[in-house]
């Protein structure tokens, strides 16, 4: 019986890389693509060029090797330098370099803001090739797990825990001591008791060490505004996953453009949903090129549902569609007698509960803290004279009066609750659009963990990441021709992506050291004066 025969391992054969790699293989994109941009206006600066030993590599090769890499499933440096000397692809693609795995590492490492800057470059080419729809987006977050184990993070229940079990476990060390003392006269077996005493001390020895390490930590977490720290990542913080489930993750904001999932906007937080929702969505604006008078609707889950947060929103000019918490049941309260069922009437600023009586405020503004975080905000209490002779006051309240307390930002949580009720159909949309991208580099990819340290790092790898999204997408919905002519006939926009940076790094300089600057001003103008 014949088989199929191979080659035979000595024949000689002449070839070129160019020729082992297909005409349409998706490597030649990001080739392409690569050569289009111009590396240094982007960021991709930091190749140090000595004057003895030999040349760096180009910031390019280091690139084309990271976007193959992570489209591939391949994001450790080790195993992207053994596919160098073994891939066909990436020895095409890389015209045969092999870097060294440090050098590979170190690139995305000092690399993070660069890659940020390519990902909203990469939007400006998504605009340009009429692939983004720019009326509606949705907002996600998703939790990828931190270079930081639960048990390098600490709170202060956390410490206080581990400093008591220090404290109980010397006290009964120091009982056994006092027993063994007691026993030495009478004892006729000296040697073994200290033996045992020699295991105490060393006991003992290791407890001091402990309680050093766990005093350390209280200082540390005195000294910070948080209320807990990681030893190992220092930005990273324990987050709810799902219920009960707790990691040390960071939460990873996308923004993702409905008329083909395409992502707009991504930012990894080590805070949760709450405070995110107004940030998200400007910069979303802002890397669609629309202006501020521009309309655009943003969906987003009910974790994001925060008076402050949608007040900024459609001041923004963005019509909000976030789902909102349904008011619980309350045993000794009618369904027909909950808040949501007493009319407010804005020129007079009253209330009309279900009985038809009015209930006034005196003005008077009180503070609460935020569900979302510690932001207080603040509300004004309503309150009638009539529930003492009212009929219905036992199915409304079991206090004197009737309370309706209501939020400063209640106007625009109305707005956004109407939104809803009015479109529910389109409401429905967010979560097949937002929740593509994070189920495929998730479960496709198995991207469910971060590789770097430090928020500035680690956003430069979810850029990365959501980069690498958007290119296959790209490829998908184009096919390799049309996306290999767009990139031809595209025309990078530096000067935007360097404006929105630089305008975002003032921000960030400003808002950090006002202080600073007033007291530089100040001193200035005193030694002109002088």
């Amino acid at each position: 019986m014949q088989f199929i025969q191979g080659n035979d391992r000595y024949q000689t054969y002449f070839a070129t890389l160019n020729d082992q790699v297909s005409a349409d293989n998706p490597v030649r994109l990001i080739d392409a693509f690569i050569d289009k941009l111009d590396l240094q206006q982007l960021g991709f600066t930091n190749t140090v060029h000595k004057e003895q030993g030999r040349p760096p590599y180009a910031p390019a090769v280091l690139l084309k090797l990271y976007l193959y890499g992570y489209l591939n499933k391949i994001r450790s440096s080790r195993k992207l330098e053994k596919e160098c000397s073994r891939n066909i692809e990436l020895q095409w693609l890389l015209q045969n370099l092999q870097p060294n795995y440090h050098t590979i590492a170190d690139f995305r490492k000092l690399h993070a803001a660069a890659l940020q800057s390519m990902f909203r470059l990469y939007v400006q080419f998504l605009s340009e090739a009429d692939l983004l729809g720019k009326t509606t987006i949705a907002v996600d977050g998703s939790k990828f797990r931190a270079v930081n184990s639960s048990k390098h993070n600490y709170n202060q229940k956390k410490i206080d825990k581990h400093l008591q079990l220090i404290e109980d476990k010397t006290a009964k060390y120091l009982h056994e001591l006092d027993e063994m003392d007691s026993q030495e006269k009478s004892s006729s077996d000296a040697e073994e008791l200290q033996i045992k005493k020699e295991k105490i001390a060393e006991g003992l020895s290791k407890l001091k060490e402990r309680r050093i390490k766990y005093n350390k930590l209280q200082e540390q977490l005195n000294n910070t505004d948080e209320k807990q720290i990681s030893t190992t990542d220092a930005d990273s913080r324990s987050i709810i996953i799902s219920r009960n489930i707790v990691e040390v993750a960071y939460n990873t904001q996308n923004v993702v453009d409905d008329k083909y999932n395409l992502i707009v906007h991504t930012q990894a937080t080590n805070t949760n949903d709450g405070k995110a929702l107004y940030k998200a969505t400007v910069q979303a604006k802002a890397n669609l090129q629309l202006q501020k008078e521009d309309v655009i609707c943003a969906l987003a889950d009910k974790g994001y549902h925060t008076g402050a947060e949608l007040q900024r929103c459609q001041q923004d000019r963005m019509i909000t569609y976030v789902a909102y918490r349904e008011q619980p049941a309350v045993k000794h309260i009618a369904n027909e007698f909950l808040a949501e069922s007493f009319i407010y009437d804005k020129p007079t600023d009253t209330y009309t509960c279900p009985a038809g009586a009015q209930l006034t405020t005196l003005g008077t503004w009180h503070y609460k803290k935020g569900e979302a975080g510690e932001t207080s905000y603040r509300f004004k209490t309503y309150r009638t004279d009539t529930c003492k002779t009212c009929a219905l006051k036992q199915q409304c309240t079991k206090l004197p009066k009737r309370i309706i307390q209501r939020s400063e930002y209640q106007d625009a949580i109305e707005t956004n609750n109407n939104n809803i009720k009015q479109n529910t159909q389109y409401y429905k949309r967010r979560q097949a659009i937002c929740e593509h991208p994070f189920g495929s580099i998730k479960r496709h990819w198995g991207y469910t963990h971060t590789l770097l340290k430090g928020l500035q790092k680690v956003n430069g790898e979810m850029n990365l990441i959501m980069f690498c999204y958007n290119f296959m997408r790209t490829k998908n919905i184009l096919g390799f021709d049309k996306m290999i002519q767009a990139i031809e006939k595209w025309t990078p926009g530096y000067s935007k992506v360097a404006c929105t940076i630089k305008k975002r790094f003032i921000k960030a300089i400003y808002s950090q050291n006002k202080q600073l600057i007033f007291l530089r001003i100040f001193q200035a103008s005193f030694l002109k004066a002088a």
